[in-house]
């Protein structure tokens, strides 16, 4: 398991009425990690799990994941799988109530141990375990059991809104249509489980990857949406980005982006998995011309000989030529939608401003942005000179704004749902950077490496300074441009 992350167990609770059934829970708006999506009940292990009471002669390596499992279950839904307690109905949704409130592992477990409840052998079958990927700031090492139940949870508000029984096939389409936001790891589980839980359900899930990195397979998110994280070397510092796959049984590529050969073969894999499947892929496609977001563009051209598009300006900074040259307004036909419906689209959106021929690209059927490098949710956006220019950029992320996003993708870190906090977050954070460089300008610095010093004093990493002195250059220019900063200004930017 990855040392970075933090391991979490996860309940599929499931029972069996006419058919499978399970419990969904959706996580409240205002979490920061995948507020808003349905997922399985369970959260973070904490110190005090490992302290769960077993039944005479259960032994196992995992106490802690046990005892996340047996707390968050409680916690969240009310339903105990500890036996051999008399505790029940009111009484249990009492001391439900009283240990909400005075939290911790080990204090769950001692009035556990108070009320003579262990933990039986074969209560949690251990099903699959994932991993989050790179691209998110948060990271996790997620264990999924299975439980059966007859038991009916009961959500209380917090950090859950709600929670429901969902045949497996039933959230998939629900999903499809966009009407749902499933979390990744539901996806994958949800299909497995389509066909209800037989002989070798277990096995196919334990056969599964925990992580997609390096996989072959792309990871599901929104409908008609896969994407890929790799690490790509376009800094001094390595960086996750993102090469999307759009469409169902046609599909584009947009962005292919690894530089190694070892990830290259990775997304060459991903793609020979989806021919496999039935799926033809039509073009690759560019949101822009950096190294990221390229560097496998020849090694997909020379494996399927696919049309390259993208915008005319990217073409020129690539010096090479396009097979469709793509602009404001220009649709992308995908086909038939994965719910099935015929005539979707992904519209082109000119969004120059970190680099000139920046195209991003609006599904409007499910209200999905993939924004290439206009924003980032794990780092704040380059915009440096040459090639990017801010007065552009904050009106290109204007235009983002006033769409009506749900679901934003950019190629740096995850999707996210906050689309216009992101946005505004953004812009504020730029500006702050704008009004440094002009306090420094007013304070008497007198070049352009004096003043990128001060502004970035907070950042450590001293290989990134020729960056951060572009993006100083792109201030001076905003500044200078609007008049700002006066003659002192005009003059570092045009000698600096």
């Amino acid at each position: 398991m990855p040392s970075m992350t933090r391991q979490t167990a996860n309940l599929i609770l499931y029972r069996q009425r006419a058919g499978l059934e399970v419990f969904l829970v959706t996580r409240s708006i205002e979490l920061n990690f995948l507020g808003g999506y349905l997922a399985f009940a369970g959260g973070k292990v904490e110190p005090g799990d490992e302290s769960i009471p077993l039944a005479d002669g259960l032994d196992t390596e995992t106490p802690e994941l046990l005892g996340c499992a047996v707390r968050e279950l409680f916690e969240e839904t009310g339903i105990l799988a500890l036996r051999g307690t008399t505790a029940a109905g009111d009484e249990l949704k009492k001391l439900r109530l009283e240990l909400l409130g005075d939290g911790g592992a080990g204090r769950f477990f001692s009035v556990m141990r108070e009320i003579d409840a262990r933990l039986e052998p074969g209560t949690f079958v251990e099903a699959i375990r994932l991993v989050t990927p790179r691209f998110s700031k948060r990271r996790y090492t997620s264990t999924f059991f299975l439980l059966e139940t007859d038991d009916e949870p009961e959500i209380l508000p917090g950090e859950l809104a709600a929670g429901g029984w969902w045949e497996p096939a039933a959230a998939i389409e629900r999903w499809q249509r966009g009407k749902l936001l499933l979390a990744p790891p539901v996806i994958v589980i949800l299909r497995q489980l389509e066909s209800g839980i037989g002989p070798g359900t277990l096995e196919s899930l334990r056969s599964s990857p925990e992580t997609f990195e390096g996989s072959g397979l792309a990871i599901p998110w929104g409908p008609g949406i896969e994407l890929l994280p790799f690490h790509c070397p376009p800094l001094p510092v390595t960086l996750p980005s993102s090469t999307f796959l759009a469409g169902t049984r046609r599909f584009v590529i947009i962005d292919p982006a690894p530089t190694g050969k070892k990830e290259q073969e990775h997304l060459l894999a991903a793609i020979e998995n989806r021919i496999a499947g039935g799926d033809r892929p039509e073009a690759i496609v560019l949101s822009h011309h950096h190294i990221d977001h390229v560097g496998a563009l020849d090694a997909v051209q020379e494996r399927w000989s696919l049309p390259c598009w993208g915008h005319r300006r990217t073409a020129e900074l690539l010096e090479r030529s396009f097979d469709r040259e793509l602009d404001e307004g220009d649709l992308i036909d995908l086909g038939d939608s994965p719910a099935g419906a015929a005539g979707w689209k992904l519209r082109c959106l000119f969004t120059p401003g970190h680099a000139e021929g920046h195209l991003a690209f609006f599904d409007e059927r499910h209200r999905a942005l993939l924004a290439g490098d206009l924003i980032s949710t794990l780092v704040s956006m380059y915009v440096g000179t040459p090639g990017g220019h801010l007065e552009t950029y904050f009106r290109s992320l204007e235009k983002i704004r006033s769409l009506d996003i749900r679901l934003l993708y950019p190629s740096h870190g995850m999707p996210t749902l906050d689309a216009r906090g992101l946005i505004d977050r953004t812009i504020k954070h730029r500006k702050k950077r704008i009004g440094q460089v002009l306090r420094k300008l007013e304070k008497g610095f007198h070049s352009v490496e004096e003043i990128a010093g001060e502004v970035y004093r907070d950042k450590a990493d001293s290989r990134l300074r020729p960056l951060y002195e572009r993006t100083t250059r792109a201030a001076l220019e905003y500044l200078v441009e609007h008049e700002q900063a006066g003659k002192v200004a005009e003059d570092l930017y045009e000698t600096g």
